[in-house]
């Protein structure tokens, strides 16, 4: 099953619990809005009430957007309206047209006749004049230019990097208040997420790298070889390279991912009228069955469920789609990477692909994966197109999985061991325990009496009495 992110906010944030029982295990916070004190409480909420599921956290990293220093009135086409440095003194500018921005950056790259866009790509401007600590530009459109909205010049890059104080700062917010996934923005190279990678070092969060510009699509191979899993955030991707091309970008993004196991979220206007609107549009219900058929891990809801007027019936509206277009591939036994050759597989892709096929049959009733750290997981989610169980001992493996396609993770409090296979035994008495039926056969895959570096060497397809039976 593809997961749901919901991202949380005004609407949704005293209600993590409905979330849950609406199937949510993943929730978005978005530290360029809200306080710190907000963001804590909100951490701490989703820890009490479900300890299982994943946080997902936002930095402000790169992306250039307004701060909370803006004009507040609607502009008219042709009108002229100012971008400012947060150092600059706005009072001889003769306008109330003026909008304080977060990164000075953008005083490096614009130049005269540019177009530079706000808000996705909702807002469109060309640029009249730059000076030291301000950018003049004449609006082409009718609008209004809010607070905490992205700035973007099309063909754009980061050429720095290294981590500024303000990454430092949010990194080590993140890190203390254990998060599962931090979303790092316009990551374009393999340098830049691996500087962020070696600043976390052996703490919680696992970095996420969004994709969000042409640099990033040309570096995509190597940012995917180092990446926990990536984000395709058509918001800024479609304005930084070109909107009628974000469909073609997101496929073929999903199939590079899919081919090294690489989780992938899709996010941005997912069912973007159902701010507003409690019904979507037949384009958003297309968008969602084309993304999960093209082997989507993650989608995400932002302003639907963190400011929307239908949070709720946004989330049912998405797993209703996404539960509909699973049956529709499950029918037809469809495997987004069933063209790869054997001969291309390393071993853990070999078992993964053999257990498939069992896991395509009706042999048993389904598969159990016994892992200590998940990784695992990461070769049978691009095989196995239905869902499947994973055992592990651990909260934070459990959290980092949540964000696989097709796993479902479950705790046990079972001593792993990879000497021998006493562990096996205890877990299925386990799962008797909790209700499942002695008398149906099961497919296990687990490491057993396996070498360094050896992933899913065993599987075996057995009763759960009998493997109970060893318990003695």
């Amino acid at each position: 099953m593809t997961k749901i992110i919901a991202t949380i906010g005004p609407s949704t944030e005293n209600e993590i619990k409905k979330l849950c029982d609406l199937g949510v295990n993943i929730f978005r916070l978005n530290l360029s809005h809200n306080s710190i004190e907000w963001h804590i409480n909100v951490i701490n909420n989703i820890r009490e009430i479900t300890p299982s599921s994943s946080i997902l956290v936002d930095i402000p990293g790169r992306k250039i957007r307004t701060t909370s220093k803006v004009c507040k009135d609607k502009f008219k086409e042709g009108q002229i309206i100012y971008l400012v440095s947060n150092k600059f003194d706005k009072y001889p500018l003769e306008s109330r047209f003026i909008y304080e921005i977060n990164n000075n950056r953008l005083f490096d790259i614009a130049k005269r006749g540019m177009e530079i866009y706000a808000d996705d790509g909702r807002l469109k401007f060309i640029i009249k004049e730059v000076c030291n600590e301000y950018i003049t530009l004449i609006t082409k459109c009718d609008g209004l230019l809010k607070e905490c909205k992205g700035i973007n010049i099309p063909g754009s890059y980061f050429d720095e990097k290294n981590l500024n104080d303000q990454d430092k700062f949010f990194l080590d917010f993140c890190c203390q208040h254990k998060v599962d996934f931090i979303g790092i923005s316009f990551v374009d190279n393999s340098d830049y997420l691996n500087n962020i990678k070696t600043y976390i070092g052996d703490r919680r969060p696992k970095a996420i790298a969004k994709i969000e510009n042409a640099t990033a699509i040309h570096n995509l191979s190597e940012i995917l070889k180092i990446s926990f899993a990536i984000m395709i955030d058509r918001g800024d991707l479609s304005v930084e390279t070109n909107t009628s091309s974000i469909g073609i970008l997101q496929k073929d993004i999903l199939f590079e991912a899919n081919k090294l196991g690489v989780p992938v979220i899709v996010a941005t206007e997912m069912l973007h009228t159902m701010q507003k609107s409690i019904n979507p549009t037949k384009a958003e219900c297309n968008d969602i069955t084309n993304s999960v058929l093209d082997g989507a891990s993650c989608l995400m809801l932002s302003g639907e469920t963190a400011v929307g007027k239908y949070p709720y019936e946004s989330i049912e509206t998405m797993r209703s789609i996404i539960d509909l277009t699973m049956k529709y591939i499950l029918d037809r036994n469809k495997n987004p990477l069933e063209y790869i050759d054997n001969n291309e597989l390393s071993q853990a892709d070999l078992m993964a692909r053999s257990v498939s096929l069992i896991a395509s049959s009706n042999i048993s009733k389904g598969l159990v994966c016994i892992s200590k750290t998940g990784e695992g997981v990461r070769f049978l989610a691009r095989y196995i197109n239905k869902d499947f169980y994973c055992i592990t001992d651990s909260y934070e493996i459990i959290r980092d999985l949540n964000i696989f396609r097709n796993v479902q993770p479950i705790l046990s409090d079972v001593v792993f061991k990879k000497n021998d296979r006493f562990h096996i035994y205890s877990i299925a008495k386990q799962l008797i325990d909790n209700g499942w039926n002695p008398d149906l056969l099961y497919t296990f895959i687990y490491v057993s009496e396996g070498g360094a570096g050896l992933r899913l060497n065993t599987i075996q397809i057995n009763y759960l009495k009998s493997l109970a039976g060893f318990i003695v």
